[in-house]
């Protein structure tokens, strides 16, 4: 036997055909004790470290590292080896490798220099104490004998990136991809590479290559231990201890929260969770959170009021990590944190999008930029991108790539051998031709391979020194990131802390911002009311475009049904408006408006489910029953619903015996014990986290609160953080006009690169006009003279490089202008002239050229007018066009639609979109959304009505009769009659 110690995975991205399950597999069928693999970075470490840990095979790590144009393979002997190896892995992702970074990383190693690079044998062989010299048939063995005279540390070696033959012919094709390369392009490739049988191998090497490789597996006893905790230590006031810190800021910042007067059930509280948080060791942890919140805090960054089972911390609430007070929301701390389950806490944390990189500076500038790191994750190539990699290699074109492609749903699980096997015409077109059959190999090969390294949206770890002393890291902009997978570094002692970055913190911090200079109202985010009648009434009658979690068309319909009355029943609505819990919707709304019996299984539960109409909708109420019927301590209930939601049955049997023994011991029958636990079995894997319902709900109540009470400012930030989006521009702007608020134009003097609050509505900015954008319309802000007397002033000041007459023509048709009391048509037939005298005037004083005159000419037609201003604008600002029509016929207006339930009404509206299906009967029917000037509105079309006005299409303007319906709060349109305008 032979160890072979170049094996490359395919975490060298696109470099190798290798997956670690695979290699284990061959490995197993093979009864091979060790294995090696040398990638050409540390990524693939720790999978392959398990992997073969748990199918008793030795694991060899190495690195193959990039060195003066060539490379040498460098193998960890034990974990001081690891940490050289993660050194150099570090620093290769960042820079090239030095010979001085050799020589400070060189402990507890063994080298190889392969024959292709032995050229940097004599400039490396002092450094290291086990240093091979490495070849891969016998000719090179030869070589290398000659030139050192029979050289003892030879080492056979053979780069293996397939682990069987037949598999040789998809690496090619493989590397094309890598390299943006296709068939057409003359690629040459050398194919070395073979997983080698070992009677090929004795062929290649001499014995004493061979058995070198084992010698060098022997030398290699890597182990990675479990580790402690390494957050950085918190330096306290007063040399303080970290647990006599924590508790002494947690009673001052109690006392704060409750003006001094703190309850018994507060101070019982807080002592219990003090006790739990030192006796888990994680006192430490509590003070780095809460240090850099309070930076972002002190700074005016608007933190969240929490998220997830922190909220249920009354020590996060004291420390003002969080801003939810959990006694009085019936919050459990044991969801978050408990000594029988133990689990780091986590604490995740919102920030302004704008700001979350901010706050990440600030711990880098004070733990250190290697002590701080965003964490790597892998993109994979799924079945759809397999077929476009492998179709754009093979030449095959666009059309047949994208008809296999419309087989395939955007996110699945499934193998394309899977949709082979059942799709009759997908493999149909695959058979139909050889470079499609051979599409379809390719692609089986390499689907689900790693193909690109990206960093996870939210997770930082922070460390007590510097990472790459723990873990490898690769350098991404200017964040590190971990070469491991975040399911993999709390056993490394590390952990990790989502910051957030959330668009609507941003948009609420602008919203507070100007209400704040427009009105001169300083208004403090956390002392918003939640018991506001004007921010329910929001909920109440579903107007939540824009709401935080409350926005889509699902969500405002269940609303509509609901009908909230309290926060409680906001928090509900998240908890509730999910695919599994959904199933409780009807029930918990008739209980509610009581049309349906609530009914407990046992009245001792009513305590715990009557705020939620006898139904679980929280895993918090799971560990609440359990507790109360079975005598769980809440730790104990928590590990119950764990293993209920995982749904691991081995654990569930045996807490089924004892949760029925322990509630018959507390006087409940059998059959009532047995059914409890039934039930709650069912709902766990529904149950939601009532601590993140409430926190979430809370920013969605304080944005409802700005909306009802500062509806321009609202609107104005809200619409500003959709520039960009038509169909969100629209919908926001629909809104706004049904509050009286009116959009005004954009205007080349008063518009800004966002929209603006004026006294008679919201002006329209620069930069959502099409083909502006932000960058010019910096640049015309910039550059404009607010002072200009006329047409030629202006364009003068903002004529440039970067604003030409493509430009100018765009803000013409958007009539920006309008203020120099020149029509739209006059402009654009006097440009060229203007555009002359501002070029003159770039390099003569303007005193002495003669301004032109101007020829007035008659304004465009209002349709060429309205056509643009959409074109532009992605939505109708002066006029819309229904507006036109309306003084020719009796009709209702949309926003009063529903003042008109039951009867039959004529609209005049813009088809804004249509959606046609085929009925169970094969007929075709319509949904038709419609606009006029004041709202929109849904239309139904059944299929006798459709059948007579199939031609319908976006963008005409219709006479529609209908009725007016209404389908559990919902209204529609029956549409009777329609004539096309």
């Amino acid at each position: 036997m032979f160890t072979n110690l170049y094996i490359k995975t395919n975490y060298s991205l696109l470099s190798s055909l290798i997956s670690i399950p695979k290699l284990l597999d061959e490995a197993k069928k093979r009864n091979i004790k060790s294995l090696a693999i040398c990638d050409d970075d540390m990524t693939s470490t720790i999978v392959f470290y398990k992997a073969c840990v748990k199918n008793n095979i030795k694991p060899i790590i190495g690195l193959d590292l990039s060195y003066n144009n060539g490379h040498i393979l460098l193998y960890a002997k034990d974990y001081i080896g690891y940490k050289t190896l993660i050194k150099l892995s570090t620093i290769k992702s960042n820079r090239e490798i030095i010979l001085d970074d050799l020589k400070e990383f060189n402990k507890s190693v063994v080298v190889i220099v392969p024959y292709d690079s032995i050229n940097i044998y004599e400039e490396i062989k002092d450094i290291y104490e086990c240093l091979y010299l490495g070849y891969s048939n016998k000719l090179e063995e030869n070589n290398i004998n000659k030139k050192y005279n029979n050289f003892k540390n030879t080492v056979f070696i053979n780069k293996v990136l397939y682990i069987k033959k037949e598999e040789s012919k998809y690496l090619k094709y493989l590397f094309m991809i890598r390299d943006n390369k296709t068939v057409l392009d003359d690629v040459e490739f050398n194919d070395n590479y073979n997983y080698l049988l070992e009677e090929e191998v004795y062929n290649l090497s001499s014995n004493k290559g061979l058995n070198n490789t084992n010698i060098i597996s022997d030398m290699c006893n890597l182990v990675f231990h479990k580790s402690k905790l390494l957050l950085p230590l918190y330096k306290t006031k007063n040399n303080l201890s970290s647990s006599e810190y924590l508790k002494e800021l947690s009673i001052y910042g109690l006392n704060k929260r409750l003006d001094g007067n703190i309850p018994s059930i507060y101070k019982e509280r807080l002592i219990y969770e003090l006790k739990v948080i030192n006796d888990m060791g994680f006192p430490n942890y509590f003070l780095v959170v809460y240090d850099f919140i309070k930076y972002a805090k002190k700074n005016n960054i608007l933190v969240g009021p929490g998220r997830g089972s922190a909220g249920g911390s009354l020590v996060a609430y004291s420390l003002g990590i969080t801003d939810i007070d959990p006694i009085k929301y019936d919050l459990l701390f044991e969801r978050f944190l408990n000594p029988e389950r133990v689990t780091m806490p986590d604490i995740d944390t919102d920030f302004p999008d704008i700001y979350r990189d901010q706050v990440i500076d600030y711990v880098k500038e004070k733990y250190g930029e290697k002590n701080v790191s965003g964490i790597i994750t892998f993109g994979t190539i799924g079945v759809r991108l397999a077929i476009r990699d492998v179709g754009r290699v093979l030449n095959v074109s666009l059309k047949d790539v994208d008809t296999l492609c419309k087989f395939i749903p955007n996110i699945t699980k499934e193998k394309i051998s899977y949709f082979y096997k059942n799709n009759k015409d997908f493999k149909n077109i695959i058979d139909s031709d050889n470079r499609l059959k051979l599409l379809y190999e390719i692609a089986s090969v390499i689907e689900s391979f790693p193909r690109h390294t990206s960093m996870h949206a939210a997770g930082i770890v922070i460390c007590e020194k510097e990472l790459d002393e723990v873990v490898p890291l690769v350098k991404n902009n200017d964040l590190y990131v971990t070469g491991f997978t975040m399911e993999h570094l709390e056993e490394f002692g590390l952990l990790k802390m989502d910051f957030l970055g959330l668009k609507n913190l941003t948009t609420i911090m602008n919203i507070i911002e100007s209400i704040e200079k427009g009105e001169n109202i300083k208004i403090d985010f956390s002392s918003i009311p939640l018991d506001d009648k004007d921010a329910l009434n929001i909920f109440t009658s579903s107007h939540t475009s824009g709401i935080f979690q409350f926005e889509s068309t699902g969500m405002r319909n269940f609303l509509r049904k609901l009908k909230p009355t309290t926060f409680e029943d906001i928090f509900a609505a998240i908890a509730l408006f999910r695919p599994g819990p959904a199933v409780n919707i009807d029930s918990y709304i008739r209980r509610k408006q009581e049309k349906e019996k609530i009914e407990y299984i046992d009245p001792s539960l009513k305590d715990i489910l009557s705020s939620t109409y006898g139904i679980i909708i929280y895993q918090e109420q799971i560990m609440q029953i359990a507790s109360v019927m079975a005598g769980y301590s809440l730790g104990e209930a928590d590990i119950l619903r764990r293993a209920m939601s995982k749904k691991k049955y081995d654990i569930l049997k045996k807490e089924e015996e004892k949760f029925i023994k322990g509630s018959i011991n507390r006087g409940y029958t059998k059959e009532i014990s047995k059914k409890v636990f039934d039930l709650i079995l069912n709902f766990a894997n529904y149950g939601f986290n009532r601590a993140h319902s409430v926190a979430y709900s809370i920013i969605a109540y304080k944005m409802a609160y700005l909306k009802a009470k500062y509806p321009k400012y609202f609107f104005a930030n809200l619409l500003t953080s959709v520039i960009g989006s038509e169909t969100k521009t629209r919908e926001y702007i629909t809104e706004a006009r049904s509050y009286g608020i009116e959009i005004l134009p954009p205007d080349i003097i008063k518009s800004n690169v966002y929209y603006t609050v004026e006294d008679n509505g919201i002006r329209f900015p620069l930069s959502n006009i099409k083909s502006i954008g932000n960058i010019t319309s910096n640049e015309i802000i910039k550059l404009r003279n607010k002072n200009s007397k006329d047409i030629f002033d202006i364009i003068s000041s903002i004529y440039s490089k970067n604003i030409g007459k493509k430009t100018l023509e765009n803000l013409i048709d958007t009539n920006c202008f309008k203020s120099f009391n020149l029509n739209i048509n006059t402009l654009h037939y006097n440009l060229d002239n203007i555009i002359n005298y501002a070029t003159l005037i770039k390099d003569l004083d303007p005193s002495l050229v003669l301004k032109p005159d101007i020829e007035e000419k008659e304004e465009l037609p209002k349709e060429i007018l309205m056509a643009n201003e959409r074109d532009l604008f992605g939505v109708y600002l002066s006029t819309h066009p229904t507006t036109m029509y309306k003084s020719k016929y009796n009709v209702v207006d949309l926003n009063k639609i529903k003042d008109n339930y039951g009867k039959v009404i004529e609209n005049i509206i813009l088809v804004e979109k249509i959606k046609v299906i085929t009925t169970k009967r094969g007929e075709e029917m319509a949904f038709i959304d419609g606009s006029d000037e004041t709202s929109t509105f849904d239309y139904t079309m059944f299929p006798r009505v459709y059948e007579r006005f199939k031609d319908i299409k976006r963008g005409d303007i219709l006479l529609v009769m209908g009725e007016v319906e209404r389908r559990m709060d919902k209204y529609q349109i029956i549409v009777k009659e329609v004539k096309i305008l």
